[in-house]
Order: C-alpha cells, then structure tokens, then sequence
C-alpha cells in the first residue's frame, strides 16, 4: 500500500512540475565534465614521462534559457582540474527587437574571434587548443568583458555578417608576475597611489564573416577577424592580433560529414614610439565522420612566440573519436608529434571521455 502511495505521489509531483515548466521561463541546466589520461615522453616534464597519468577531471555547469520572447542569458561556471570555481561565461543577448535587426550582447565570454575562439575545447574534434590560439590569448582563449553589436548584411545569396565589440582589454596584456608578500589588494592600492599601477584602455574587437552553398551538400565559410589593445605598464604598449579563418563542410548525407577548416593568424605587440615585434601562427584539421558515431582525422599547427618571431613550435595531431548517443557521450584518442625550434620534439598520447548530463552537448555534430 505504502509503495503503491509513493508511486502515485511522485507521479503527481512529475506531472506538476511539467505543467509549470511549459507555462515559466525555466532555464536549461546542463553538466559537461570532461576526464582524460595521457602518457608522453616529453624531457622537460620528467616526473610524467612515459607514465599513465590521470588529471583531475574538468567540469562545467551551464545555465541557459529565454528572459522573454527578445533575448536570453548563459552562464557556464568552469572547474579546472579540481581548482575552485571560477566564472568562465556570463552575458545576456538580445536577439530580435532592434533597430536595423541588430543583435546586442553584454558580459563575459568567448568572443567569435575565427571560428574555433567561441568553441569550448571539449567540443573540439581534437583535445588542446590550438598552439597560435594559446600563444596570443592564453590558456583561457580570448575571453574578455564585452559591449558586442552585430549586424546581418544583405548580400544575395550569401549569409554575411559584421560584428564590432568594446572590450576591457585585458586578455592581450597578459598578467604580469608580482613578487610581494602583502596581500593584493594592498598592493593595488599602494601602486595606484604612486601612479604605477597598470592602466589598461578599452580594446576593439571586428569580425566581418559571409558564408554561402556550393551545392546541395556543401558549404563554405569564410571570416575575417581583429582585436586591438592598449595599456601602460613599465611603458605604453599597443596590442593587436588579426586572423583570416575559413571552413568547407561536405555533408552527403545524415550519416558522414567532412570538414576542413584552418586560420592565419598574426600578432603584433608595440612600444608607441619604439620597436614592435610581429609573429604569425596557423592551424589546418581535416575530420572526417562517419557511420554517424565515429570521426577519424589529422591536424597541423605552428607558432611563433609572441616575443621572439625567431622562437616557434609546430605540432602534428591524429584524433579518432567515438560518440555512441552523440548528445550524452564521447570517447577520443589522440596522438602528437610537438617539434620546439630548441630542445628534442616528443609525442603525447591522450585518451578522453566527455559527458553531458542536460541539454548542453559536449561536441558538435
């Protein structure tokens, strides 16, 4: 008696909870959490060298939805190897409504900077981020506050869109390295009160990007991309990285899929007045899917180092994947060759499982 009364009380309280859902704006509430191991035989990390390694586990939870009809808001709270969290995204966009069909955004994230910038790195195809992406905007990728406005241009019948964006500017400045043992914030203020605190401008960024078919099954895409930064620190400095990035998908048929996809990117940091250090990278992929739950294919990557254009790396990748239920799960292999212009080069292998519990899906299909 007592089991069939909470059968029927839990029944009752789905049935509920359903009939509210379809009548409020409850937000979608995903967890992604990401596992690898990884072996290599990398000199300079001696105490992982051609040992199974186990990281702590990556986690993100992502809240989304609708504020009404016009616009809506994403958070994406990140956990980093177990570390405390911290915020990785967090901006409202309004979608329809404005003047000339504009779309505004305001917040925290990843700025639409190529293709791959605004992609979170468990949904790539691969497992690190690109060597030119990490060497001009860190670890993080290009996440900064923004003020973003973009625009739909009538252009036929391709799809183009420009985009232009106020930023607080920190991510091209980087963060400098501060010996001290009193507390941050006492440190701020005393050099604020000497005048030799570093002040960063506002930075710009732009991206004009158009896309059109080629046939019934094919794509091509192609954007152009900038962002500019100016701040004080020992002198003033002036920032700016521009990219040229472009992607062909084949897709023949629901099952298989082909893409390829690359971007140049160069960065040039100045003294006003004084020297300036310019240095490119490029990164190139080719993935292939097919059956619909498995993707084969290879990477090239180079890089410059953003101080020293004498200074470069260059990486080759292989990656096979596998997604049984595309939405819940992934399991990717991967192996690469990294090739410093200094020292020996070294292969690193790399097995992960991705997971996502809610709508958020951990890759891209």
């Amino acid at each position: 008696m007592f089991a069939r009364v909470f059968l029927l009380a839990c029944a009752s309280i789905v049935a509920l909870s359903t009939a509210f859902g379809q009548t409020t704006l409850n937000p979608d509430l995903s967890v992604v959490g990401d596992i690898r191991t990884f072996t290599h035989n990398d000199k300079s990390r001696p105490s992982e060298e051609s040992e199974f390694n186990l990281t702590s586990p990556d986690m993100e939870i992502v809240v989304a939805g609708y504020l009404n009809p016009y616009s809506r808001a994403d958070l994406v709270l990140a956990w980093e190897g177990g570390e405390t969290a911290e915020i990785e995204e967090l901006y409202a966009t309004i979608l329809r409504g404005l003047p000339l069909g504009m779309n505004l955004r305001a917040g925290k994230y990843r700025l639409e900077f190529g293709r791959l910038n605004p992609v979170h790195p468990h949904a790539y195809s691969f497992v690190h981020q690109p060597l030119p992406h990490e060497m001009y905007f860190g670890e993080e990728g290009l996440n900064d506050m923004a003020i973003r406005a973009s625009f739909a241009l009538p252009t036929g019948k391709l799809s183009t869109e420009v985009m232009a964006a106020v930023l607080r500017g920190e991510v091209l400045a980087g963060e400098e390295e501060e010996i001290t043992e009193e507390p941050l914030e006492i440190t701020k203020s005393v050099a604020a009160l000497e005048g030799e605190e570093p002040r960063i401008k506002p930075g710009f960024f732009g991206r004009i990007t158009t896309s059109g078919s080629l046939s019934e099954s094919a794509e091509l895409t192609a954007g152009v991309s900038v962002v500019t930064s100016e701040y004080d620190r020992d002198e003033r400095l002036r920032a700016r990285v521009f990219g040229i990035d472009a992607k062909y998908k084949w897709k023949p048929n629901r099952n298989s899929a082909l893409t390829i996809e690359g971007e140049y990117l160069n960065n040039r940091r100045e003294v006003v007045e004084g020297e300036a250090v310019s240095s490119s990278g490029a990164y190139a992929y080719l993935d292939y899917r097919f059956r619909q739950k498995y993707n084969l294919g290879t990477m090239f990557e180079y890089v410059q180092d953003a101080n020293d254009n004498d200074a470069h790396v260059t990486r080759v990748t292989g990656f096979i994947g596998f997604a049984p239920i595309e939405e819940t799960t992934l399991i990717r292999i991967v192996g690469d060759w990294t090739t410093p212009n200094e020292g020996d080069g070294f292969w690193t292998a790399t097995l992960q499982f991705v997971f996502s519990l809610g709508p958020h899906q951990p890759h891209n299909f």
